[in-house]
């Protein structure tokens, strides 16, 4: 026994292919869209990485210093690594046996402003 083909079988198929590359559309979107989240969460994570590193370099290059060189205070400057631009800025207080450093590394601008901040307490050697 055969199936008979009927009057609005063609259509049926018509249905079937727009049904198939909808759901190819979304499916492709929302795989594009997780690519581009994705790779801006690798830039970030990558920029605070650099801003945690250079926060870090500049602890250590006081504490491997004289504990007198330190001077207490703010001091700023620009740095430029990995094709990006950071701000970061120094403050030493004077706690009597201690003093306290903290380095803090901007970058971006704006609403997506963003920062890395570091202490630690140097004593005299």
């Amino acid at each position: 026994m055969t199936a008979k083909r009927g009057k609005f079988a063609p259509a049926v198929t018509l249905i079937e292919v727009i049904a198939a590359v909808s759901i190819s559309t979304i499916v492709i979107l929302g795989s594009s869209f997780l690519f581009v989240a994705s790779s801006n969460q690798i830039n970030l994570r990558e920029r605070y990485r650099a801003a945690s590193r250079l926060a870090s370099q500049k602890l250590e290059e006081l504490k491997a210093g004289r504990y007198d060189d330190i001077a207490t205070g703010e001091v700023n400057d620009s740095v430029s690594l990995e094709d990006s631009s950071y701000s970061r800025s120094t403050i030493t207080e004077d706690l009597g046996l201690y003093k306290k450093v903290t380095v803090t590394v901007n970058w971006g601008a704006g609403v997506k402003q963003r920062n890395v901040s570091l202490a630690t307490l140097v004593a005299p050697k």
